[in-house]
């Protein structure tokens, strides 16, 4: 008989055991016995051990596994979510991870930097993404409660969790999810609440919220759970963007077939785009008695350069990673400092103006937009 045609036979393996692990087997085996109402071998009572965690063995082995290349399993999570908006148990575990990464490290507060990374409306997203797992947890003696009341402030707080009483530590639980909720309702003077994004991850992985019900109560907050992941990568593998480097040679990637838009010229200033295979450049000349050309080619740097212009109040001073700007009596009163290159750039309130109007017409460009919105996509939440 061909090997192929051999029935597949299951295989034997044995297993040395301490005292102590053997003593814990035969009590499983004598509850196993009873609960069964026969016999229960020591070698039946350890298969069904392992029957029991193996949902869990084979999701801890997926997500180790996808670890491995993050940025393709990331793309793959997407491009997944994309089609079908369902992912597996490990493939929201290795999200939920980047999640947290984008939401907690690296964060920007204003005013001591600019802009707020991650944004209110994004904490806020979070927080209620968080709060629907939590609400949708297998077990309602929930084994974290503690935990979530710690990263969300409550341990800065008189409030005491109860030790006996599941009921109790639930409401505390979701009085602490509402104080946060409440530190982020205003638009101007919020504060960023505990870690939301810890509390996030360990409802995801542990608190047995099937996959399929997942889908269903993330779906709504899809757009800034995948952000903040992105940015996720980003932090943690040196600026990369979530970027398939597998792509078939017949798979041409969209934006190569779409124009950049031309140069826009205003007074002494003037911007025009340049093209690369997956990403363009933004080049500002400033023409005049102080010609000057500034390249930036970083999406992330090009996103803050256009909030600041959009948002920066002359009474106040502009901190971000790329860019620091402030005012002053002087002649030119606005001072534009390019961290990357360390030069500064003096403008009069007219120039600053028309600065901030040629930058605002070319990021809103409609040619500009497709690509933009793939880069927002690969490079997550910036500002």
């Amino acid at each position: 008989m061909s090997p192929l045609g051999k029935k597949k036979r299951n295989e034997v393996i044995s297993l040395r055991l301490t005292e102590d692990r053997l003593e814990v087997l035969e009590r499983y085996r004598k509850i196993l016995a009873q609960q069964l109402h026969r016999p229960v071998s020591i070698s039946e009572a350890a298969f069904l051990v392992f029957e029991e965690r193996a949902p869990e063995v084979d999701r801890d082995a997926s997500r180790y596994e996808m670890l491995t290349n993050p940025t393709q399993s990331l793309w793959q999570i997407r491009k997944k979510w994309e089609s079908r908006h369902t992912l597996s148990a490990p493939e929201w575990d290795v999200l939920a991870e980047y999640v947290q990464i984008g939401a907690e490290e690296k964060t920007q507060e204003p005013p001591l930097m600019r802009p707020a990374v991650p944004s209110r409306e994004s904490q806020l997203a979070l927080l209620d993404a968080f709060e629907a797992v939590y609400i949708n947890r297998k077990n309602h003696a929930s084994q974290h409660s503690w935990y979530y009341f710690s990263n969300l402030g409550g341990s800065s707080t008189e409030t005491l969790l109860s030790r006996d009483d599941p009921d109790k530590r639930h409401k505390v639980v979701l009085k602490e999810i509402e104080s946060s909720r409440k530190l982020l309702q205003p638009q101007e003077g919020w504060k960023k609440p505990g870690s939301i994004g810890a509390c996030f991850l360990a409802a995801v992985r542990d608190e047995g919220v099937e996959s399929t019900r997942l889908d269903e109560v993330l779906a709504p907050y899809w757009t800034t759970l995948w952000g903040l992941a992105a940015r996720g990568h980003w932090i943690r593998h040196d600026g990369q963007p979530v970027r398939s480097r597998l792509r078939n040679a017949n798979e041409s990637d969209s934006r190569r077939g779409i124009p950049l838009p031309g140069p826009i010229h205003r007074d002494d200033l003037k911007i025009s785009f340049l093209r690369g295979d997956t990403e363009f450049a933004m080049q500002i000349d400033f023409r005049g008695p102080r010609p000057l050309t500034y390249v930036i080619s970083e999406y992330p740097e090009m996103v803050e350069f256009n909030v600041m212009l959009e948002s920066f109040q002359p009474e106040e001073s502009w901190h971000g990673r790329f860019f620091f700007t402030f005012t002053s009596e002087a002649e030119a009163p606005y001072t534009l400092c390019l961290n990357r290159s360390r030069l500064h750039v003096s403008f009069s309130e007219s120039e600053w103006r028309g600065l901030s109007e040629i930058a605002r017409e070319a990021w809103r460009r409609p040619q500009l937009q497709p690509w933009l919105n793939e880069l927002r996509l690969e490079y997550g939440e910036q500002g």
